[in-house]
């Protein structure tokens, strides 16, 4: 018992290589076009040419830089991944906790307007939006958002059922407490581990399906760069400058699977369980007696 206590809070290597690479990313993304200069995004040549002194990771087609190529298309996906993430957690936080307060019966018929949401066909909605409002960065923002708030809707709603009948609510509601005084001075703190574990493992959801969407054409439109508009021209040119798929290709790969051990490392510090095969998470309660079941 000791030691499993010990080994939760001792800050392993994995943590500070995982660490490392999610916030030097992050500050690479933002900053790192601004620091390397105009000079290299700048300089057209009239083919791509290998990587080598001057050109870190070789230039594309145009002659752009592709290190510089490829902070901006790793900024543009981080900003739409962290954002939609963000409007997902606001809008399912409040949607799922109030699911969970309300009388029964409006509590399944939200959640089963919740069911159909997520049997709607995304790539299909994307594709009409898309075409009624043309490619914009906004758009796919928006999109992404009004999308991924479905599963947390599920998660703040068990989060609620399992807190319901604890003593402090009950205490609350025989004074009168309101659903919104509920949420925000009771359920939300006591949401908030579970919530953030979450969002943490979205995150790379969504900006995998950002990527996707540009690598098909409905996401960002050029100039502008994503990871996904990065792998689908080095796709277009895998024989020709295979550079530019190894190094659009990589770096997603690698943040992929780095900010999913992150959210697993941190569901583990946060004492955060998700259930097998379902979208549900809970977090442990303090007053929970050994053996109890968290559903």
């Amino acid at each position: 018992m000791m030691g499993g206590q010990i080994s939760k809070n001792r800050i392993s290597s994995l943590d500070w290589l995982l660490l490392f690479i999610v916030v030097g990313g992050v500050l690479a993304a933002l900053f790192g076009p601004l620091f390397l200069g105009p000079q290299l995004a700048g300089s057209m040549e009239p083919v791509a040419t290998p990587p080598g002194p001057g050109h870190v990771l070789g230039t594309d087609t145009l002659g752009r830089d592709m290190l510089v190529r490829l902070l901006e298309g790793m900024r543009t996906t981080l900003i739409i991944g962290v954002a939609a993430t963000l409007m997902a957690l606001l809008i399912g936080t409040f949607y799922g906790g109030a699911a969970g307060l309300v009388r029964p019966k409006i509590d399944e018929l939200m959640m089963r307007a919740v069911d159909v949401a997520l049997a709607l066909p995304f790539m299909l909605l994307v594709i009409l939006l898309v075409s009624l409002f043309g490619r914009s960065f906004l758009l796919l923002l928006l999109a992404l958002g009004l999308i991924a708030w479905l599963p947390l809707a599920r998660v703040a709603r068990a989060g609620v059922h399992n807190l319901r009948e604890k003593p402090f609510l009950e205490a609350t509601r025989m004074m009168g407490g309101s659903h919104q005084y509920t949420l925000r001075t009771h359920l939300f703190p006591q949401l908030g581990a579970p919530l953030t574990v979450y969002a943490t493992w979205m995150l790379p959801v969504v900006m995998m399906q950002e990527a996707f969407l540009s690598f098909l054409g409905l996401g960002v439109a050029p100039p502008m760069a994503s990871w996904g508009t990065l792998i689908a021209d080095g796709v277009a040119r895998m024989e020709t400058a295979p550079w530019i798929l190894m190094a659009a290709g990589g770096s997603l790969a690698i943040w992929l699977i780095a900010l999913h051990l992150a959210g697993e490392r941190l569901a583990v510090r946060l004492n955060v369980h998700r259930n097998t095969g379902a979208f549900e998470m809970v977090a442990s309660t303090g007053d929970q007696q050994p053996g109890e079941s968290t559903e």
